[in-house]
């Protein structure tokens, strides 16, 4: 959920300047992965249990900036990501 912000104040001319650049499926992937090394990081050092599909952020796939493509794929693209995330975050002690 700590990617929320780019979505608007300080951080959405970065977030405009990436989807713009590099288009909207690597978009929710950038943001997928992101928010899910967050959450993996944040579970590990609060000692939860590898859980990468119980976060508020993979069961709803935000979007950030409205990337110009269909609901569902955003979202596929964007869990995937997430996982992949996670899992990173969560091993990285």
């Amino acid at each position: 959920m700590a990617s929320a912000q780019y979505g608007s104040g300080y951080g959405s001319n970065y977030a405009d300047a990436y989807r713009d650049q590099n288009g909207p499926a690597e978009y929710a992937a950038h943001w997928g992965y992101q928010d899910g090394l967050n959450e993996g990081t944040r579970d590990r050092a609060t000692g939860h249990s590898f859980r990468p599909t119980h976060d508020h952020d993979y069961k709803h796939a935000p979007e950030y900036g409205h990337p110009e493509m269909n609901r569902d794929e955003y979202r596929n693209i964007y869990r995937d990501a997430y996982i992949r995330g996670y899992e990173k975050g969560y091993r990285r002690y």
